[in-house]
């Protein structure tokens, strides 16, 4: 029984070893491929240079609205990100029918740490050059992109308050700032939008702007304006006044600034609205 006994004991002490031997290797394996990963990403290169264009292909398209459409770019490698700063927009480039050369700027809705891909929401205009280049492109065609482009640096708590004004698709570089600032633990800046569509089905991204005002309801403030509002319409009607401006964005102070992005003739109103109520110049900054 003693014999017993102890070979029962040494068996167990085999296993044990073992069982010690298999997760010490299983340790060291994963702490290699970490190791390897972690080198990976180190040596790849940038996904996206200012100096000169890269092409990235076309790998998903979803309707937004009825006219706006999200078209996602995959990354050369699924371990990449845009790494594009917050406030900055990319230039694209591609060729129309006659296969002449066009530029325009966009601005990203996916963050600078999204991995293997971005994404660009586009209004597709009639004769918009480039929207109708996004329109007809199909999966696996690409387009070409430079960047990061613009002179806006934002860091986090640079100021205790942005006043943003949107008009249809000038709400991407808000939705960007938008979305880095609340999704930031450490950054406390307080928010407000005033945004503006000429009906409501021409509101960009609003189920997910919604969704920021009901996670973060201290935080950031949304009020639409609608130049043709249904029925029933409880927000804004018409164009921003300066009442709204004082409203929803109080008086003017240095610890504040306000951000604009939309057709020109908003921008100029704004700025001309913004000037008699005291803001400076350097309150204001236009994407």
């Amino acid at each position: 029984m003693a014999l017993e006994d102890a070979t029962v004991g040494l068996v167990g002490k085999v296993l044990d070893n073992w069982l010690l031997v298999g997760i010490t290797l299983g340790v060291m394996v994963l702490a290699s491929y970490l190791m390897q990963m972690t080198s990976v990403l180190k040596t790849l290169p940038a996904a996206i240079s200012k100096a000169e264009f890269t092409s990235f292909p076309l790998i998903h398209v979803e309707n937004v609205s009825h006219n706006t459409k999200l078209f996602r770019f995959g990354l050369l490698h699924p371990r990449q990100s845009l790494e594009l700063p917050i406030g900055k927009h990319i230039s694209v480039l591609g060729y129309d029918e006659n296969n002449e050369e066009v530029r325009r700027p966009y601005t990203p809705t996916t963050l600078a740490d999204t991995l293997g891909h971005f994404d660009l929401v586009v209004k597709i205009y009639p004769q918009g050059k480039m929207s109708q280049i996004f329109d007809k492109l199909t999966i696996g065609k690409t387009l070409k992109f430079r960047g990061p482009m613009g002179r806006f640096k934002y860091e986090p708590n640079m100021k205790a308050f942005f006043g943003m004004v949107a008009g249809g698709t000038g709400i991407t570089p808000m939705f960007q700032v938008i979305k880095a600032i609340l999704e930031n633990p450490h950054d406390k800046t307080k928010l407000s939008l005033i945004f503006g569509n000429i009906t409501e089905d021409d509101i960009l991204l609003k189920s997910e702007l919604d969704g920021f005002q009901r996670t973060h309801p201290d935080r950031l403030e949304i009020f639409y304006i609608l130049d043709k509002p249904p029925q029933g319409w409880t927000g804004g009607r018409g164009y921003v006044t300066p009442e709204m401006i004082t409203e929803r964005f109080g008086e003017p102070s240095d610890t504040n600034m306000i951000l604009s992005c939309g057709p020109p003739p908003m921008k100029k109103a704004l700025k001309g609205h913004l000037e008699k109520l005291g803001f400076t110049d350097d309150m204001l900054f236009e994407f």
